[in-house]
């Protein structure tokens, strides 16, 4: 391991003003700025890394951010894991990630609080429980992205889900849909969406149809469980569109709905939330909710190294999707409710 002795021994100085040179103290004892960009050169080739255990024994940041995932099998958060990886390491910071348990509706802390770590960033909605009191209580920086129940001490970054729901109902409604169903699971973010999905549609005077708002457990196969369900309950009066509540179950029920002899778009349009990066690969490429993952992480990745512990405060920040139109809406034209009927 390369070390401030390793740097100063080869470069025939003293530990202390490599150190010094590193932190950016070194002119408050007279160093010259030529003895100090030689020594961070040096520092730079032999790829020096400070020891994040040696800071913390200082009193210094350990650059460590720990960072927990909602679910590790939903292509969404690649993304937006990426994203926090490339803002760290051009900043100077490691992420430290771990799991949550989705099945317990909980996390273990234990791996996170064995670390000193400088803040939390916590993705995914619904999230934030009790066992988040231990963060609280050492005074870290938290910040959730996602959206939930907002709870003092952590901030939050979200999407505005309304805006991106609006967004759909319109586009459809300029397609000539007035009949529209949903799709989703019985989890917190899906049931959000659904109301919205419903609110929205009473306001706009669209149909509103209970039967054709469907949510299933949360599973593998949800979206072909929810779509099947969907169209066993329309029968001959299927819906013209379809809103899943994110682009995962729009990709079950685009399968559902090619398993029962139907088509997208000829016989339903199909739209999803979220623009995970298979959306614009399916067959048709779906129409979707493009959430605005880069400017939502990097506000989250500044609200925890540049400000500190919220205390009492908390601030939500929210941000607007915009819509990508695909090949997976078309205008609305007369089903073949027979055909439909037979098949189901």
């Amino acid at each position: 391991m390369v070390t401030q002795k390793t740097i100063a021994k080869k470069l025939g100085v003293s530990p202390s003003l490599v150190s010094r040179a590193l932190c950016g103290t070194a002119g408050d004892i007279g160093a010259s700025e030529k003895t100090v960009l030689r020594i961070r050169r040096e520092a730079k080739l032999l790829n020096y890394a400070p020891n994040a255990a040696a800071l913390t024994l200082r009193g210094s940041k350990s650059m460590t951010i720990g960072v927990v995932i909602r679910d590790f099998d939903d292509p969404f958060f690649g993304s937006m894991t990426g994203e926090l990886q490339r803002l760290s390491r051009e900043r100077g910071f490691s992420l430290l990630l771990t799991g949550f348990d989705n099945e317990r509706n909980q996390m273990d802390t234990s791996t996170l609080l064995r670390y000193h770590l400088d803040a939390l960033i916590i993705c995914g909605s619904d999230t934030c429980a009790p066992w988040i009191r231990p963060f609280l209580k050492k005074g870290l920086p938290i910040v959730q992205i996602g959206s939930g129940e907002t709870y003092p001490g952590i901030n939050r970054v979200e999407m505005d889900e309304e805006c991106g729901v609006a967004l759909l109902l319109e586009y459809l409604r300029s397609l000539g849909h007035g009949d529209v169903g949903f799709i989703g699971e019985n989890t917190g973010s899906h049931k959000r969406r659904r109301q919205i999905v419903s609110a929205l549609m009473k306001k706009t005077g669209l149909k509103v149809r209970p039967a054709l708002t469907v949510s299933v457990p949360s599973g593998k196969n949800s979206g072909i469980t929810a779509m099947k369900t969907l169209l066993r309950r329309a029968g001959k009066n299927m819906p013209t569109a379809v809103i899943s509540a994110d682009d995962s179950m729009a990709q079950g029920g685009l399968r559902a709905i090619h398993d029962l002899g139907l088509s997208v778009p000829g016989d339903i349009s199909l739209t999803g939330i979220d623009d995970i990066p298979s959306a614009s690969l399916m067959i048709p490429s779906l129409t979707t909710i493009r959430t605005p993952v880069g400017m939502m992480v990097r506000a989250a990745f500044e609200l925890v190294i540049e400000k500190a512990a919220t205390g009492g405060n908390a601030t939500v920040l929210k941000f607007k999707p915009e819509i990508a139109v695909r090949e997976s809406c078309s205008n609305i034209r007369i089903s073949d409710a027979e055909a439909l009927s037979k098949i189901l």
